[in-house]
């Protein structure tokens, strides 16, 4: 799979549109039975530097099972293409808990 954005321009994209001393980036991955598992996140503190959390993420876009940054363009696209199916199966999660 083609990475649109890398681990590098997604952190100056959220950085440059927060003013809070940390934030979350979440990433797709697929798990071991090949199904796309969405919302996983890495903490970011602005205030470790920026390389420190680039190669934080970096480590992670490494991975075998990494797809892609949600923050990105093929992120935001798959959110858009799967709108309907990620809403029937958060209703269906939300509704499971007691």
């Amino acid at each position: 799979m083609c990475r649109i954005m890398a681990a590098r321009e997604v952190y100056y994209k959220l950085f440059a549109k927060t003013e809070l001393p940390v934030g979350m980036v979440s990433f797709a991955r697929k798990d071991k039975d090949e199904v796309i598992q969405l919302g996983e996140c890495v903490l970011i503190n602005f205030k470790d530097g920026h390389e420190v959390n680039i190669k934080k993420m970096q480590k992670i876009e490494k991975r075998k099972s990494f797809m892609f940054w949600m923050n990105s363009p093929e992120g935001e696209d798959f959110i858009k293409t799967n709108a309907k199916e990620i809403g029937e199966l958060m209703s269906r999660i939300i509704m499971n808990q007691k």
